[in-house]
């Protein structure tokens, strides 16, 4: 997978969704190599909160829908997109709720 190589700031919009951890972690790693040490990571996906409040309900349809439509994609949350970063060699540094669906998750290299 080839990734440009050497700029300030990257972006993934509803990218890893569509995968499974093994590749997501591939996508982030790709990603991490083609990164240089000043850059950041922003990746614009939902982030599930706690599976019991009401609000969440869409939420978890989406994940559903991922479940289905995807070979292993899946809706995360915070927790596991952490260790997605982590298990890529970054350092989640924020998640940025928005009034979309979506959220924006940062990260930068360890």
């Amino acid at each position: 997978m080839a990734v440009p190589r050497v700029h300030d700031a990257y972006i993934l919009k509803w990218i890893l969704h569509d995968w499974n951890d093994a590749r997501s972690i591939a996508i982030l790693r790709a990603c991490h190599q083609a990164m240089s040490g000043r850059a950041t990571l922003l990746v614009v996906e939902r982030v599930l909160g706690d599976r019991t409040a009401a609000a969440e309900i869409d939420h978890y349809r989406a994940d559903l829908l991922m479940a289905i439509a995807t070979p292993g994609g899946k809706e995360r949350t915070h927790r596991e997109f952490d260790a997605l970063f982590d298990a890529a060699g970054f350092r989640l540094t924020g998640v940025v709720s928005t009034r979309s669906p979506m959220s924006l998750i940062e990260g930068v290299a360890r």
